[in-house]
């Protein structure tokens, strides 16, 4: 114990509890909230999804998205149809169209890079003279 004359006269500041902590503590919660928010409308995890459309003015019955690996027949599509098919797709691969319109053997040019958890979304277009393109739409972030 301090002798009474060494004892400052200093007023000291005390602390005030119950102002600052709970406002900190729900401003954690929000952001909290906020970030559990957008990470779950976030594509990651989801596999790649392809929406075919038929605008060929035909009845289309062989058509196969494909990968390297893999490869989903797409359910017959009449003229002005369209469907979302899922390949199983693991890892990094490159994915394509192929078919048959009328007689003819179609494929789209090249692949287009996809991944396996990345919530892909991708549009395959099969036009009036047979032509198959499937392009990069965006990733599953909504």
């Amino acid at each position: 114990m301090q002798h009474p004359s060494l004892r400052s006269s200093t007023p000291r500041a005390r602390p005030v509890l119950g102002t600052g902590a709970p406002l900190a503590g729900c401003a954690f919660l929000v952001a909290a909230g906020l970030a559990a928010f957008a990470a779950a409308g976030c594509g990651h995890g989801e596999s790649p999804r392809v929406r075919v459309v038929n605008a060929s003015g035909r009845r289309l019955d062989a058509l196969w998205v494909r990968t390297e690996r893999d490869s989903v027949r797409v359910p017959a599509l009449a003229p002005g149809e369209s469907v979302e098919v899922r390949p199983s797709v693991h890892g990094e691969d490159l994915m394509w169209i192929t078919g048959h319109f009328g007689a003819r053997p179609i494929e789209s040019h090249g692949g287009e890079y996809v991944e396996g958890t990345g919530g892909y979304r991708f549009r395959a277009v099969i036009d009036s003279a047979g032509h198959a393109e499937l392009r990069f739409v965006r990733l599953g972030l909504w």
